[in-house]
Protein backbone atom coordinates (compact mmCIF):
# COMPACT_ATOMS: atom_id res chain seq x y z
CA UNK A 1 0.00 0.00 0.00
CA UNK A 2 1.27 3.47 -0.88
CA UNK A 3 0.46 6.65 1.02
CA UNK A 4 0.75 10.07 -0.62
CA UNK A 5 0.59 13.37 1.27
CA UNK A 6 0.74 16.65 -0.66
CA UNK A 7 1.62 20.00 0.90
CA UNK A 8 1.51 23.29 -1.02
CA UNK A 9 3.51 26.16 0.45
CA UNK A 10 2.19 29.55 -0.65
CA UNK A 11 5.18 31.38 0.82
CA UNK A 12 7.83 29.52 -1.21
CA UNK A 13 5.73 28.27 -4.12
CA UNK A 14 7.05 24.74 -3.54
CA UNK A 15 4.77 21.71 -3.52
CA UNK A 16 6.01 18.75 -1.48
CA UNK A 17 4.87 15.19 -2.21
CA UNK A 18 5.59 12.81 0.69
CA UNK A 19 5.54 9.15 -0.23
CA UNK A 20 5.23 6.31 2.24
CA UNK A 21 4.83 2.57 1.89
CA UNK A 22 5.82 0.11 -0.81
CA UNK A 23 6.77 1.07 -4.35
CA UNK A 24 5.66 -1.93 -6.39
CA UNK A 25 4.51 -2.72 -9.89
CA UNK A 26 0.99 -2.01 -8.68
CA UNK A 27 1.78 1.35 -7.04
CA UNK A 28 4.16 2.85 -9.62
CA UNK A 29 1.22 4.38 -11.55
CA UNK A 30 0.03 6.08 -8.33
CA UNK A 31 3.43 7.75 -7.93
CA UNK A 32 3.45 8.90 -11.53
CA UNK A 33 -0.07 10.29 -11.28
CA UNK A 34 0.60 12.14 -8.02
CA UNK A 35 3.71 13.87 -9.35
CA UNK A 36 2.13 14.62 -12.71
CA UNK A 37 -0.89 16.27 -11.10
CA UNK A 38 1.08 18.62 -8.89
CA UNK A 39 3.54 19.45 -11.69
CA UNK A 40 0.60 20.41 -13.90
CA UNK A 41 -0.32 23.09 -11.34
CA UNK A 42 3.05 24.73 -12.18
CA UNK A 43 4.46 25.40 -8.71
CA UNK A 44 7.94 26.88 -8.42
CA UNK A 45 9.20 23.33 -7.84
CA UNK A 46 8.07 19.88 -6.71
CA UNK A 47 10.01 18.22 -3.89
CA UNK A 48 9.38 14.49 -3.53
CA UNK A 49 10.15 13.29 0.01
CA UNK A 50 11.11 9.61 -0.10
CA UNK A 51 11.82 9.15 3.62
CA UNK A 52 8.97 6.69 4.11
CA UNK A 53 9.33 4.82 0.82
CA UNK A 54 10.39 1.20 0.34
CA UNK A 55 10.71 -0.55 -3.02
CA UNK A 56 10.49 -4.04 -4.43
CA UNK A 57 13.08 -3.61 -7.21
CA UNK A 58 15.52 -0.91 -8.28
CA UNK A 59 14.06 -0.78 -11.79
CA UNK A 60 10.81 0.58 -10.36
CA UNK A 61 12.65 3.70 -9.20
CA UNK A 62 12.88 4.72 -12.85
CA UNK A 63 9.46 6.30 -12.38
CA UNK A 64 11.20 9.26 -10.71
CA UNK A 65 13.49 9.78 -13.70
CA UNK A 66 10.49 9.62 -16.02
CA UNK A 67 8.41 12.07 -14.00
CA UNK A 68 11.36 14.47 -13.60
CA UNK A 69 11.78 14.52 -17.37
CA UNK A 70 8.06 14.87 -18.07
CA UNK A 71 7.54 17.68 -15.55
CA UNK A 72 10.37 19.67 -17.08
CA UNK A 73 9.35 18.94 -20.65
CA UNK A 74 5.63 19.66 -20.34
CA UNK A 75 5.48 22.29 -17.60
CA UNK A 76 9.00 23.61 -17.04
CA UNK A 77 8.75 22.52 -13.40
CA UNK A 78 11.82 21.10 -11.59
CA UNK A 79 11.35 17.93 -9.54
CA UNK A 80 13.79 17.30 -6.69
CA UNK A 81 14.02 14.12 -4.60
CA UNK A 82 15.06 14.02 -0.96
CA UNK A 83 15.23 11.92 2.20
CA UNK A 84 15.69 8.54 0.56
CA UNK A 85 16.56 5.62 2.85
CA UNK A 86 19.90 3.91 2.05
CA UNK A 87 18.33 1.16 -0.05
CA UNK A 88 16.28 3.58 -2.12
CA UNK A 89 19.23 5.97 -2.44
CA UNK A 90 21.45 3.16 -3.72
CA UNK A 91 18.76 2.05 -6.16
CA UNK A 92 18.49 5.57 -7.54
CA UNK A 93 22.18 5.48 -8.40
CA UNK A 94 21.40 4.13 -11.86
CA UNK A 95 19.24 7.20 -12.53
CA UNK A 96 21.43 9.93 -11.03
CA UNK A 97 21.98 11.45 -14.47
CA UNK A 98 18.25 12.16 -14.62
CA UNK A 99 17.26 12.98 -11.03
CA UNK A 100 18.38 15.46 -8.37
CA UNK A 101 18.66 13.80 -4.94
CA UNK A 102 19.19 15.68 -1.66
CA UNK A 103 19.64 14.60 1.94
CA UNK A 104 16.46 16.24 3.20
CA UNK A 105 13.71 18.66 2.22
CA UNK A 106 15.56 21.70 3.61
CA UNK A 107 18.52 21.05 1.31
CA UNK A 108 16.17 20.54 -1.62
CA UNK A 109 14.43 23.84 -0.81
CA UNK A 110 17.80 25.62 -0.69
CA UNK A 111 18.58 24.24 -4.14
CA UNK A 112 15.26 25.61 -5.42
CA UNK A 113 15.96 29.01 -3.89
CA UNK A 114 19.43 29.07 -5.44
CA UNK A 115 17.71 29.16 -8.82
CA UNK A 116 15.72 32.25 -7.72
CA UNK A 117 12.19 31.04 -8.52
CA UNK A 118 9.97 33.71 -9.98
CA UNK A 119 7.21 33.63 -7.40
CA UNK A 120 4.96 36.37 -6.02
CA UNK A 121 2.21 36.03 -3.42
CA UNK A 122 -0.29 38.57 -2.14
CA UNK A 123 -2.97 38.12 0.53
CA UNK A 124 -6.09 40.07 -0.45
CA UNK A 125 -9.40 41.00 1.11
CA UNK A 126 -12.85 40.25 -0.39
CA UNK A 127 -13.44 43.77 -1.66
CA UNK A 128 -13.64 45.24 -5.19
CA UNK A 129 -10.28 47.00 -4.86
CA UNK A 130 -8.59 43.62 -4.60
CA UNK A 131 -9.32 42.83 -8.24
CA UNK A 132 -7.31 45.91 -9.24
CA UNK A 133 -4.57 44.92 -6.80
CA UNK A 134 -4.41 41.45 -8.38
CA UNK A 135 -4.10 43.01 -11.84
CA UNK A 136 -1.32 45.33 -10.70
CA UNK A 137 0.69 42.65 -8.89
CA UNK A 138 0.47 40.35 -11.89
CA UNK A 139 1.33 43.04 -14.40
CA UNK A 140 4.33 44.20 -12.38
CA UNK A 141 5.58 40.61 -12.09
CA UNK A 142 5.41 40.18 -15.86
CA UNK A 143 7.43 43.34 -16.44
CA UNK A 144 9.97 42.47 -13.73
CA UNK A 145 10.47 39.00 -15.18
CA UNK A 146 10.84 40.25 -18.76
CA UNK A 147 7.48 38.92 -19.94
CA UNK A 148 5.75 41.99 -21.39
CA UNK A 149 4.00 39.86 -24.04
CA UNK A 150 2.14 38.00 -21.28
CA UNK A 151 1.18 41.07 -19.28
CA UNK A 152 -2.20 41.71 -20.94
CA UNK A 153 -3.67 38.19 -20.69
CA UNK A 154 -2.11 37.65 -17.27
CA UNK A 155 -3.72 40.80 -15.87
CA UNK A 156 -7.05 39.79 -17.36
CA UNK A 157 -6.87 36.33 -15.80
CA UNK A 158 -5.81 37.73 -12.43
CA UNK A 159 -8.73 40.14 -12.49
CA UNK A 160 -11.29 37.42 -13.23
CA UNK A 161 -9.93 34.92 -10.70
CA UNK A 162 -9.84 37.60 -8.02
CA UNK A 163 -13.34 38.77 -8.92
CA UNK A 164 -14.58 35.20 -8.70
CA UNK A 165 -13.13 34.88 -5.20
CA UNK A 166 -14.56 38.24 -4.14
CA UNK A 167 -18.09 37.54 -5.35
CA UNK A 168 -18.49 33.79 -4.90
CA UNK A 169 -16.12 32.87 -2.06
CA UNK A 170 -16.63 36.20 -0.24
CA UNK A 171 -13.57 35.60 1.93
CA UNK A 172 -9.92 36.56 2.09
CA UNK A 173 -7.81 34.91 -0.60
CA UNK A 174 -4.24 34.50 -1.80
CA UNK A 175 -3.03 35.45 -5.26
CA UNK A 176 0.08 33.67 -6.50
CA UNK A 177 1.99 34.33 -9.72
CA UNK A 178 4.87 32.11 -10.82
CA UNK A 179 6.94 31.68 -13.96
CA UNK A 180 8.34 28.17 -14.39
CA UNK A 181 10.33 28.86 -17.52
CA UNK A 182 7.62 27.62 -19.83
CA UNK A 183 4.34 28.79 -18.31
CA UNK A 184 3.21 31.79 -16.34
CA UNK A 185 0.80 30.56 -13.68
CA UNK A 186 -1.78 32.77 -12.01
CA UNK A 187 -3.65 31.17 -9.12
CA UNK A 188 -6.15 32.21 -6.47
CA UNK A 189 -6.65 30.17 -3.31
CA UNK A 190 -9.73 30.74 -1.16
CA UNK A 191 -11.36 29.05 1.82
CA UNK A 192 -14.44 27.70 0.01
CA UNK A 193 -14.36 24.02 -0.93
CA UNK A 194 -17.04 24.23 -3.65
CA UNK A 195 -15.38 23.80 -7.04
CA UNK A 196 -16.20 26.07 -10.01
CA UNK A 197 -18.26 24.57 -12.80
CA UNK A 198 -16.65 24.65 -16.26
CA UNK A 199 -18.53 27.36 -18.14
CA UNK A 200 -19.85 26.96 -21.66
CA UNK A 201 -20.41 29.40 -24.49
CA UNK A 202 -18.24 32.21 -25.83
CA UNK A 203 -16.54 34.69 -23.49
CA UNK A 204 -17.96 38.14 -23.01
CA UNK A 205 -16.53 41.32 -21.52
CA UNK A 206 -16.56 41.28 -17.74
CA UNK A 207 -15.26 43.28 -14.83
CA UNK A 208 -16.78 41.82 -11.66
CA UNK A 209 -18.83 38.68 -12.22
CA UNK A 210 -22.45 38.52 -11.20
CA UNK A 211 -23.19 35.49 -9.00
CA UNK A 212 -23.95 32.46 -11.12
CA UNK A 213 -23.02 34.07 -14.42
CA UNK A 214 -19.85 32.09 -15.07
CA UNK A 215 -18.68 34.68 -17.58
CA UNK A 216 -15.44 35.39 -15.71
CA UNK A 217 -14.34 31.78 -16.07
CA UNK A 218 -15.24 31.87 -19.75
CA UNK A 219 -12.80 34.74 -20.10
CA UNK A 220 -10.16 32.79 -18.16
CA UNK A 221 -10.71 29.78 -20.40
CA UNK A 222 -10.32 31.90 -23.53
CA UNK A 223 -7.19 33.72 -22.34
CA UNK A 224 -5.38 30.74 -20.80
CA UNK A 225 -3.50 27.88 -22.38
CA UNK A 226 -4.77 25.63 -19.57
CA UNK A 227 -6.85 26.28 -16.48
CA UNK A 228 -8.28 24.23 -13.67
CA UNK A 229 -9.17 24.00 -9.99
CA UNK A 230 -7.53 21.93 -7.29
CA UNK A 231 -9.03 21.08 -3.88
CA UNK A 232 -6.67 21.82 -0.99
CA UNK A 233 -7.12 21.52 2.78
CA UNK A 234 -9.48 24.28 3.82
CA UNK A 235 -10.55 25.34 0.34
CA UNK A 236 -9.41 25.28 -3.28
CA UNK A 237 -7.03 26.84 -5.78
CA UNK A 238 -8.30 28.04 -9.17
CA UNK A 239 -5.38 28.48 -11.54
CA UNK A 240 -4.55 29.29 -15.13
CA UNK A 241 -1.43 28.87 -17.26
CA UNK A 242 -0.36 31.01 -20.22
CA UNK A 243 2.69 30.78 -22.49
Amino acid sequence: MLKTVIARNLDTGITTVRLGGELSVATVPEVGTAIAKVAAECPAAVIVDLAGLRHEADALLGVFATMTHDAQLHWGVPVLLCGAAPGVRDGLGAFRTYVALYEDSSQAALAVNANVPRWVRRHLLPEPASAAAARNVTGEACLTWGLPHLRGPARLIANELAANAIVHAACEFDLTVVHTGRYLRVGVQDAVAAMPRPPGGPPVTSTLMRPGSGRGLRIVGAAATHWGATPVPGGKVVWALIE
